[in-house]
Protein backbone atom coordinates (compact mmCIF):
# COMPACT_ATOMS: atom_id res chain seq x y z
CA UNK A 1 0.00 0.00 0.00
CA UNK A 2 1.37 3.59 -1.18
CA UNK A 3 1.27 5.50 1.35
CA UNK A 4 -0.93 9.01 0.32
CA UNK A 5 0.47 12.58 0.23
CA UNK A 6 -1.17 15.69 1.22
CA UNK A 7 -0.26 19.63 1.11
CA UNK A 8 0.68 19.63 -2.57
CA UNK A 9 -0.87 22.84 -3.81
CA UNK A 10 1.43 24.29 -2.40
CA UNK A 11 4.39 23.62 -3.94
CA UNK A 12 2.47 23.47 -7.12
CA UNK A 13 1.65 26.53 -6.83
CA UNK A 14 4.96 28.06 -5.86
CA UNK A 15 6.34 30.92 -8.47
CA UNK A 16 9.54 29.36 -9.15
CA UNK A 17 7.76 26.00 -10.29
CA UNK A 18 5.59 27.80 -12.73
CA UNK A 19 8.26 29.40 -13.88
CA UNK A 20 10.07 26.25 -14.59
CA UNK A 21 6.72 25.10 -16.17
CA UNK A 22 6.84 27.75 -18.43
CA UNK A 23 10.07 26.51 -19.77
CA UNK A 24 9.19 23.26 -19.87
CA UNK A 25 5.82 23.98 -21.90
CA UNK A 26 7.41 26.15 -24.30
CA UNK A 27 10.21 24.12 -25.23
CA UNK A 28 11.24 23.95 -29.16
CA UNK A 29 7.94 26.21 -29.56
CA UNK A 30 9.70 29.53 -28.82
CA UNK A 31 8.81 31.28 -31.90
CA UNK A 32 5.07 29.95 -31.83
CA UNK A 33 2.66 32.90 -32.15
CA UNK A 34 0.83 31.57 -29.11
CA UNK A 35 4.51 31.67 -27.12
CA UNK A 36 5.27 35.05 -28.40
CA UNK A 37 1.79 36.61 -27.34
CA UNK A 38 2.18 35.07 -24.23
CA UNK A 39 5.42 36.81 -23.63
CA UNK A 40 4.35 40.46 -24.65
CA UNK A 41 2.57 40.59 -21.06
CA UNK A 42 4.89 38.12 -19.25
CA UNK A 43 4.14 38.76 -15.49
CA UNK A 44 0.66 38.76 -16.13
CA UNK A 45 0.05 36.57 -17.54
CA UNK A 46 2.12 34.12 -15.45
CA UNK A 47 0.36 35.39 -12.50
CA UNK A 48 -2.54 34.45 -14.02
CA UNK A 49 -1.68 31.32 -14.46
CA UNK A 50 -0.85 30.99 -10.70
CA UNK A 51 -4.24 31.78 -9.69
CA UNK A 52 -5.99 29.69 -12.00
CA UNK A 53 -3.94 26.98 -10.18
CA UNK A 54 -4.72 28.58 -6.59
CA UNK A 55 -8.48 28.56 -7.36
CA UNK A 56 -8.13 24.41 -7.72
CA UNK A 57 -10.90 24.61 -9.93
CA UNK A 58 -9.71 26.04 -12.99
CA UNK A 59 -11.75 25.90 -16.61
CA UNK A 60 -9.97 23.37 -18.27
CA UNK A 61 -10.54 22.16 -22.26
CA UNK A 62 -9.87 24.66 -24.71
CA UNK A 63 -8.54 22.18 -27.11
CA UNK A 64 -7.05 22.63 -30.58
CA UNK A 65 -7.53 19.08 -32.72
CA UNK A 66 -5.69 18.07 -35.82
CA UNK A 67 -4.47 14.98 -36.92
CA UNK A 68 -1.15 13.13 -37.46
CA UNK A 69 0.36 10.16 -38.92
CA UNK A 70 2.73 8.42 -36.49
CA UNK A 71 2.85 5.78 -38.44
CA UNK A 72 -1.44 5.03 -37.65
CA UNK A 73 -3.58 8.48 -38.10
CA UNK A 74 -4.37 9.78 -34.70
CA UNK A 75 -6.44 12.78 -33.55
CA UNK A 76 -4.59 14.95 -31.29
CA UNK A 77 -5.82 17.68 -28.71
CA UNK A 78 -3.65 20.10 -27.70
CA UNK A 79 -4.25 22.19 -25.02
CA UNK A 80 -3.71 26.59 -25.12
CA UNK A 81 -0.42 27.74 -23.29
CA UNK A 82 -1.96 28.69 -20.36
CA UNK A 83 -2.92 25.01 -19.72
CA UNK A 84 0.17 23.42 -21.14
CA UNK A 85 1.80 25.80 -18.29
CA UNK A 86 -0.66 24.46 -15.96
CA UNK A 87 -0.11 21.12 -16.73
CA UNK A 88 3.95 21.18 -16.40
CA UNK A 89 3.40 22.60 -13.07
CA UNK A 90 1.08 19.69 -11.71
CA UNK A 91 3.43 17.45 -13.09
CA UNK A 92 6.71 18.49 -11.87
CA UNK A 93 5.48 18.16 -8.67
CA UNK A 94 3.41 15.12 -8.70
CA UNK A 95 5.63 13.11 -11.18
CA UNK A 96 7.43 11.20 -8.09
CA UNK A 97 4.21 10.21 -6.70
CA UNK A 98 2.99 8.84 -9.78
CA UNK A 99 6.51 7.22 -10.17
CA UNK A 100 6.05 4.66 -6.37
CA UNK A 101 3.61 2.62 -7.90
CA UNK A 102 5.33 1.99 -11.02
CA UNK A 103 7.22 -1.62 -11.39
CA UNK A 104 10.28 -2.03 -13.07
CA UNK A 105 9.10 -3.46 -16.18
CA UNK A 106 7.15 -0.27 -17.09
CA UNK A 107 9.00 1.70 -19.14
CA UNK A 108 6.63 4.68 -20.81
CA UNK A 109 6.50 8.37 -19.12
CA UNK A 110 9.46 7.55 -16.82
CA UNK A 111 12.94 8.89 -15.94
CA UNK A 112 15.70 6.42 -17.54
CA UNK A 113 13.12 4.38 -19.34
CA UNK A 114 11.66 4.91 -22.73
CA UNK A 115 11.24 2.81 -26.11
CA UNK A 116 15.02 1.41 -26.78
CA UNK A 117 15.19 -0.01 -23.42
CA UNK A 118 11.86 -1.76 -23.37
CA UNK A 119 13.08 -2.85 -26.35
CA UNK A 120 16.55 -4.08 -25.30
CA UNK A 121 14.34 -5.67 -21.70
CA UNK A 122 12.39 -7.88 -24.97
CA UNK A 123 15.48 -9.00 -26.11
CA UNK A 124 17.12 -9.86 -23.24
CA UNK A 125 13.72 -12.28 -22.40
CA UNK A 126 13.25 -13.38 -25.51
CA UNK A 127 16.99 -15.03 -24.79
CA UNK A 128 15.65 -16.67 -22.00
CA UNK A 129 12.35 -18.05 -22.52
CA UNK A 130 10.69 -20.00 -24.99
CA UNK A 131 7.24 -18.70 -25.67
CA UNK A 132 5.83 -15.01 -25.58
CA UNK A 133 2.33 -13.52 -25.19
CA UNK A 134 1.53 -10.37 -26.99
CA UNK A 135 -1.42 -7.86 -25.76
CA UNK A 136 -2.42 -4.15 -26.30
CA UNK A 137 -5.87 -2.64 -25.49
CA UNK A 138 -8.12 -1.38 -28.09
CA UNK A 139 -8.43 2.25 -28.65
CA UNK A 140 -6.51 2.73 -25.36
CA UNK A 141 -6.46 6.24 -24.47
CA UNK A 142 -10.63 6.52 -26.04
CA UNK A 143 -11.46 3.82 -23.20
CA UNK A 144 -10.12 5.02 -20.04
CA UNK A 145 -12.79 5.09 -17.74
CA UNK A 146 -13.09 8.29 -16.06
CA UNK A 147 -14.32 6.82 -12.86
CA UNK A 148 -12.06 4.46 -11.88
CA UNK A 149 -8.40 6.71 -12.80
CA UNK A 150 -9.85 9.42 -10.13
CA UNK A 151 -10.36 6.01 -7.65
CA UNK A 152 -7.07 4.97 -8.61
CA UNK A 153 -5.56 8.56 -8.20
CA UNK A 154 -7.23 9.13 -4.93
CA UNK A 155 -5.39 6.04 -3.78
CA UNK A 156 -1.85 8.25 -4.24
CA UNK A 157 -3.49 11.52 -3.14
CA UNK A 158 -4.97 12.84 -0.22
CA UNK A 159 -4.64 16.79 -1.08
CA UNK A 160 -8.46 17.17 -1.72
CA UNK A 161 -7.75 20.61 -4.23
CA UNK A 162 -5.28 18.37 -6.33
CA UNK A 163 -8.05 15.71 -6.60
CA UNK A 164 -10.18 18.47 -7.86
CA UNK A 165 -7.46 19.83 -10.31
CA UNK A 166 -7.34 16.17 -11.42
CA UNK A 167 -11.22 16.12 -11.76
CA UNK A 168 -11.69 18.88 -13.54
CA UNK A 169 -8.76 18.09 -16.20
CA UNK A 170 -10.22 14.49 -16.60
CA UNK A 171 -14.08 15.81 -16.99
CA UNK A 172 -12.64 18.29 -19.55
CA UNK A 173 -12.61 15.41 -22.29
CA UNK A 174 -15.09 12.64 -23.68
CA UNK A 175 -14.95 9.99 -26.41
CA UNK A 176 -18.47 8.86 -24.58
CA UNK A 177 -20.14 8.71 -21.62
CA UNK A 178 -16.79 9.05 -18.90
CA UNK A 179 -14.36 7.39 -21.12
CA UNK A 180 -11.47 8.91 -22.53
CA UNK A 181 -8.33 10.41 -22.82
CA UNK A 182 -6.80 13.34 -24.88
CA UNK A 183 -3.65 12.16 -26.62
CA UNK A 184 -1.55 15.87 -26.36
CA UNK A 185 -2.15 16.40 -22.75
CA UNK A 186 0.99 16.23 -20.54
CA UNK A 187 -1.17 14.57 -17.81
CA UNK A 188 -2.76 12.35 -20.03
CA UNK A 189 0.34 10.22 -20.62
CA UNK A 190 0.95 9.63 -16.59
CA UNK A 191 -3.08 9.12 -16.17
CA UNK A 192 -2.45 6.39 -18.86
CA UNK A 193 0.28 4.96 -17.67
CA UNK A 194 -0.72 4.36 -14.02
CA UNK A 195 -3.95 3.26 -15.01
CA UNK A 196 -2.75 -0.46 -16.18
CA UNK A 197 -0.39 -0.41 -12.92
CA UNK A 198 -2.15 -1.88 -10.99
CA UNK A 199 -2.32 -4.79 -13.91
CA UNK A 200 1.37 -4.75 -12.95
CA UNK A 201 1.40 -5.52 -9.96
CA UNK A 202 -1.41 -8.25 -10.21
CA UNK A 203 0.38 -10.10 -13.21
CA UNK A 204 4.04 -9.83 -11.23
CA UNK A 205 2.55 -10.62 -7.84
CA UNK A 206 -0.12 -13.21 -8.52
CA UNK A 207 0.45 -14.85 -11.83
CA UNK A 208 4.21 -15.46 -11.73
CA UNK A 209 4.83 -15.04 -15.44
CA UNK A 210 8.30 -15.85 -16.98
CA UNK A 211 9.79 -12.55 -18.34
CA UNK A 212 7.36 -9.03 -18.60
CA UNK A 213 7.47 -5.66 -20.19
CA UNK A 214 5.29 -3.23 -20.66
CA UNK A 215 5.41 0.07 -22.46
CA UNK A 216 1.92 1.82 -22.11
CA UNK A 217 -0.75 -0.46 -23.54
CA UNK A 218 1.89 -2.41 -25.45
CA UNK A 219 2.44 -5.38 -23.32
CA UNK A 220 4.30 -9.08 -23.66
CA UNK A 221 4.54 -11.84 -20.90
CA UNK A 222 7.02 -14.71 -21.71
CA UNK A 223 7.44 -18.35 -19.97
CA UNK A 224 8.59 -21.65 -21.22
CA UNK A 225 5.46 -22.90 -20.76
CA UNK A 226 3.26 -22.41 -23.91
CA UNK A 227 -0.23 -23.52 -21.60
CA UNK A 228 0.73 -21.69 -18.81
CA UNK A 229 0.69 -18.52 -21.16
CA UNK A 230 -2.75 -19.34 -22.36
CA UNK A 231 -4.02 -19.45 -18.69
CA UNK A 232 -2.11 -15.86 -17.92
CA UNK A 233 -4.41 -14.98 -21.22
CA UNK A 234 -7.63 -15.67 -19.36
CA UNK A 235 -6.60 -14.34 -16.31
CA UNK A 236 -5.49 -10.81 -17.54
CA UNK A 237 -8.48 -10.33 -19.95
CA UNK A 238 -11.14 -10.91 -16.90
CA UNK A 239 -8.82 -8.32 -14.73
CA UNK A 240 -8.46 -6.12 -17.43
CA UNK A 241 -12.87 -6.14 -17.98
CA UNK A 242 -13.75 -5.90 -14.25
CA UNK A 243 -10.88 -3.74 -12.63
CA UNK A 244 -9.87 -1.27 -15.57
CA UNK A 245 -13.18 -2.16 -18.14
CA UNK A 246 -11.12 -1.86 -20.97
CA UNK A 247 -11.23 -4.63 -23.97
CA UNK A 248 -7.99 -6.14 -25.16
CA UNK A 249 -7.12 -6.92 -29.08
CA UNK A 250 -6.75 -10.00 -30.45
CA UNK A 251 -3.98 -11.71 -28.60
CA UNK A 252 -0.94 -12.40 -30.43
CA UNK A 253 1.12 -16.00 -28.84
CA UNK A 254 4.20 -17.88 -30.02
CA UNK A 255 7.51 -19.28 -30.21
CA UNK A 256 10.08 -16.43 -29.55
CA UNK A 257 12.07 -18.11 -32.27
CA UNK A 258 9.27 -16.73 -35.08
CA UNK A 259 10.20 -12.93 -33.57
CA UNK A 260 8.39 -10.75 -31.00
CA UNK A 261 6.56 -8.10 -32.43
CA UNK A 262 7.02 -5.18 -30.25
CA UNK A 263 7.33 -1.42 -30.44
CA UNK A 264 8.46 -1.15 -34.25
CA UNK A 265 10.89 -3.89 -34.00
CA UNK A 266 10.96 -7.70 -34.28
CA UNK A 267 12.67 -9.19 -31.20
CA UNK A 268 14.68 -12.30 -31.66
CA UNK A 269 17.19 -14.58 -29.85
CA UNK A 270 19.81 -13.45 -32.48
CA UNK A 271 19.18 -9.56 -32.28
CA UNK A 272 16.60 -6.62 -33.00
CA UNK A 273 15.04 -6.04 -36.58
CA UNK A 274 12.89 -3.48 -38.19
CA UNK A 275 9.82 -4.33 -38.83
CA UNK A 276 8.32 -3.19 -42.38
CA UNK A 277 6.05 -0.75 -41.09
CA UNK A 278 9.16 0.89 -39.71
CA UNK A 279 11.62 0.83 -42.83
CA UNK A 280 8.13 2.60 -45.01
CA UNK A 281 7.94 5.04 -42.07
CA UNK A 282 11.27 6.13 -42.35
CA UNK A 283 11.34 6.37 -45.86
CA UNK A 284 8.60 8.88 -46.10
CA UNK A 285 9.91 10.91 -43.25
CA UNK A 286 13.64 10.58 -45.36
CA UNK A 287 11.54 12.06 -47.95
CA UNK A 288 9.96 14.54 -46.10
CA UNK A 289 13.30 16.08 -45.48
CA UNK A 290 14.93 15.85 -49.02
CA UNK A 291 11.03 17.67 -50.28
CA UNK A 292 11.74 20.72 -47.31
CA UNK A 293 15.76 21.13 -48.17
CA UNK A 294 15.00 21.11 -51.55
CA UNK A 295 11.96 23.52 -51.63
CA UNK A 296 14.44 26.15 -49.08
CA UNK A 297 12.61 25.40 -45.77
CA UNK A 298 15.21 23.86 -44.14
CA UNK A 299 19.57 24.41 -44.64
CA UNK A 300 21.81 21.50 -44.73
CA UNK A 301 22.67 21.26 -41.15
CA UNK A 302 18.96 21.31 -40.08
CA UNK A 303 18.06 18.09 -42.58
CA UNK A 304 21.15 16.80 -41.09
CA UNK A 305 19.57 17.03 -37.60
CA UNK A 306 16.75 15.74 -38.52
CA UNK A 307 18.17 12.85 -40.17
CA UNK A 308 20.37 12.11 -37.34
CA UNK A 309 17.06 12.12 -35.44
CA UNK A 310 15.49 9.55 -37.79
CA UNK A 311 18.41 7.01 -37.15
CA UNK A 312 18.60 7.46 -33.58
CA UNK A 313 15.08 5.90 -33.15
CA UNK A 314 16.57 2.69 -34.68
CA UNK A 315 19.58 2.07 -33.68
CA UNK A 316 19.57 -1.04 -31.40
CA UNK A 317 17.74 -2.85 -34.23
CA UNK A 318 20.26 -4.59 -37.05
CA UNK A 319 19.34 -1.61 -39.81
CA UNK A 320 22.52 -0.16 -40.92
CA UNK A 321 22.42 -1.74 -44.18
CA UNK A 322 19.03 -0.33 -44.94
CA UNK A 323 20.02 3.10 -43.11
CA UNK A 324 22.98 3.72 -45.77
CA UNK A 325 20.81 2.28 -48.77
CA UNK A 326 17.55 4.75 -47.26
CA UNK A 327 19.97 8.18 -47.14
CA UNK A 328 21.87 7.06 -50.67
CA UNK A 329 18.65 6.85 -52.57
CA UNK A 330 17.01 9.80 -50.68
CA UNK A 331 17.88 12.15 -53.52
CA UNK A 332 19.75 14.66 -51.41
CA UNK A 333 23.32 13.36 -50.88
CA UNK A 334 22.50 13.59 -46.89
CA UNK A 335 24.21 12.21 -44.71
CA UNK A 336 23.03 12.16 -40.99
CA UNK A 337 25.42 13.06 -38.65
CA UNK A 338 25.79 9.58 -36.78
CA UNK A 339 25.14 6.13 -38.29
CA UNK A 340 26.76 4.27 -35.84
CA UNK A 341 24.87 1.35 -34.97
CA UNK A 342 24.41 1.57 -30.59
CA UNK A 343 22.31 -2.25 -30.81
CA UNK A 344 23.21 -5.63 -29.33
CA UNK A 345 24.18 -7.33 -32.64
CA UNK A 346 25.71 -7.02 -35.95
CA UNK A 347 24.56 -4.47 -39.18
CA UNK A 348 22.31 -5.86 -41.54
Amino acid sequence: MVKRVNNLLAQITDRQNIRLAWLKAIKGKRKAADVLGFQNDFLTNIERVRERLMSADPVWGKYRSFLVRDPKLRVINAAALPERIMHHAIMNILEPVFERFQVFHSYACRKGKGTHAAVMHAFRQTKKFGFYLKLDVRKYFDSIDHRILLRQISRLIKDEQVLLLFHGIISSYSTGEGRGLPIGNLTSQYFANHYLAGLDHYILEKLAPGGYVRYMDDIVIWHSDFEKLKHLLEAVKAFCSTELNIELKQAVMGAVSEGVPFLGFMVRPSGIFLLGKSKRRMKKRAKAIAEDLAAGLIDDERAALRATSINAGVLIARSRAFRARLWKESGHGLEPCDTRRAGPEASS
